[in-house]
């Protein structure tokens, strides 16, 4: 499924919650803060129907640092998505965590 998923897929959801799962810690909130369209558009035809590349951000709590890793996170409308992030920092409000999608 997430091969199918574009930029807009994830842009409808913007600034709303995804439940974050992994081994041994509680669930918890991340808030989807950024969704980024990377490169070029690529034109699709009958031999290349691959989707632009793009970003997306979440935001943790800021005592959250996670490793980078295939975490599932989970959404009302979107289901359950195995995607693989990347700690990319702290701001003001917490911790950002990035996964990029060619």
């Amino acid at each position: 499924m997430l091969e199918k998923l574009t930029s807009t897929d994830f842009s409808r959801y913007l600034n709303e919650k995804f439940q974050l799962k992994t081994e041994g810690l509680e669930p918890f909130e991340v808030e989807l803060i950024q969704v980024r369209e990377l490169g070029e558009d690529v034109p699709a035809d009958e031999t290349n129907r691959r989707r632009r590349p793009f970003s997306i951000v979440f935001r943790g709590p800021e005592d959250m640092y996670l490793p980078q890793a295939i975490y599932p996170l989970e959404h009302p409308q979107m289901g359950r998505l195995d995607i693989f992030l990347v700690p990319i920092g702290l701001d003001k409000k917490g911790m950002k965590f990035e996964a990029v999608f060619t």
